[in-house]
Parts: C-alpha cells; sequence; structure tokens
C-alpha cells in the first residue's frame, strides 16, 4: 500500500521518530536507519496511557491458536523453530502477508504461521515481514526485534481493538507482544518496549499497513489515504500510542 505522505511517532513521553513512506531520503525526518537511542521529550496529552478496561494483558491478549486443534497457543520455541524453518526454506521469498496470497511461497507453513495471533489479527514477524508498496524492503534489523507483533486489521464493526472514523478516514488499531517474557525490550517503560527494539524506524510502516490491511477492501472499505493511529497494549492491560501517520 502505497500513502502519498505518512509520518510516524512512536511517544511515550521519552522518544519521538518520524519518518516518510513516499521519500524518507527527502524529508528532514530520520531516514530508515537503526533508531537512534531514546532522547528525552516532554510527554504530551495524547500519549498518556489509558487503562483498557476490555483489552486483556498482552500475555492474555493473544487468542488461543493452535494447530494442535487443542485450543492452546504455540510457545515461544515452537513458533520459533517455525519462523527458523520457513525462512531457510523461502529466503527469498519470506513474506507471509503477502497480497495477493497466491505470492505467498508456503501456504500451509504460512496459514500456520498466520494463526498465532488469532481472530482478526496478523502476525507481523521481523525475521519475516517486508514493507510493501514503492520502495519495498525486509524489516530492517529484525534480531534487535520481538519475535512477533499481532496487529488487529479490518473488520465492519468497530471493536475495542479496532476502529474505522469513517468522517475522520482514521483508523485506530491496537497492537502487542506475542510473547512478552522474551520481549528484548521488556524492561522499558511503556511504549519503548516496541520503540526500542523497532530497529529502524521505517519499520513502523509495516505495522501501520498492517492496521489497514489490504486497504480494508474485504469489508467493503477503502483505507488507502486513511490515517492510522497505533495503540500499544501493555503488559499491565494499559495502552499508550505507539505510532500514527
Amino acid at each position: 500500500m502505497v500513502r502519498p505522505r505518512i509520518s510516524f511517532l512512536a511517544v511515550a513521553g521519552l522518544a519521538v521518530a518520524l519518518c516518510s513512506c513516499d521519500s524518507l531520503a527527502s524529508r528532514s525526518a530520520p531516514d530508515a536507519t537503526p533508531a537512534p537511542a531514546a532522547t528525552s521529550a516532554a510527554p504530551d496529552a495524547s500519549s498518556a496511557p489509558e487503562t483498557a478496561p476490555a483489552a486483556p494483558t498482552a500475555s492474555s491478549a493473544a487468542p488461543q491458536a493452535s494447530s494442535t486443534g487443542r485450543g492452546q497457543s504455540p510457545s515461544y520455541e515452537q513458533v520459533l523453530a517455525w519462523v527458523t524453518a520457513y525462512k531457510a526454506a523461502h529466503p527469498s521469498n519470506t513474506d507471509i502477508n503477502a497480497e495477493p496470497p497466491r505470492q505467498v511461497a508456503d501456504p500451509i507453513a504460512a496459514d500456520r504461521l498466520l494463526s498465532i495471533c488469532g481472530k482478526d489479527q496478523r502476525p507481523i514477524i521481523p525475521l519475516l515481514a517486508w514493507e510493501r508498496g514503492g520502495n519495498d524492503h525486509r524489516w530492517i534489523e529484525a534480531n534487535r526485534s520481538a519475535l512477533v507483533y499481532c496487529v488487529y486489521t479490518p473488520v465492519r464493526e468497530s471493536t475495542d481493538h479496532w476502529h474505522y472514523d469513517d468522517p475522520r478516514n482514521k483508523v485506530t488499531a491496537d497492537v502487542y507482544v506475542k510473547y512478552p517474557d522474551q520481549n528484548p525490550c521488556k524492561d522499558g517503560p511503556g511504549v519503548q518496549q516496541v520503540a526500542d527494539c523497532i530497529g529502524a524506524v521505517s519499520n513502523y510502516e509495516i505495522l501501520v499497513d498492517t492496521a489497514s490491511f489490504n486497504d480494508g477492501k474485504h469489508i467493503g472499505l477503502q483505507l488507502s489515504e486513511a490515517t492510522t493511529l497505533l495503540k500499544l497494549i501493555l503488559p499491565n492491560g494499559q495502552k499508550v500510542n505507539l505510532a500514527k501517520d
């Protein structure tokens, strides 16, 4: 998906990062290089954590999905093994979220990975993920990031996790770290649990684009020009603003 203009704001009251989707190099905002260490910035009201009573904690937020059919979510070790095997088998075509689906290298193995986050969600797996639309690229510095980020995707009726504001043409969607105990940045405050491990600012584009997966066409929406606000569900159940375009 190509947007004419896009920027991201990763906020914890500690870090601010901006990038452009159409031409990262042509703007004064940071380019797709590894994100620098967080610098101090004054928080604003929009970045204040909010309690999300209806939102489960990050560890329980992941729906119980499994290839075993017994309702148990696969373990971190299982998913890491699946990811490693998929990457080894298809080194030049690892994108399990490719559109149209016929572009996926191994649909059966990909479906198993796509099921790990649950209903109306897509897993973004940095070791496999790609940014599509114009300047195609892999997730940059994937080894710095968490194994899986689960992103809520378009649904016909808005929920606590995905909402479309038609008059404002705005998507608000939740994201969480699938395995928070193995998150290399789990000890960071708030949004830094993702921002400190994002690898490169341009990687936010992959998360944001996933929140408008397929531009919502499969449910009768057209989200290619929509603005997006991503909210991170923290392990304690709170939500904080993660990125916006």
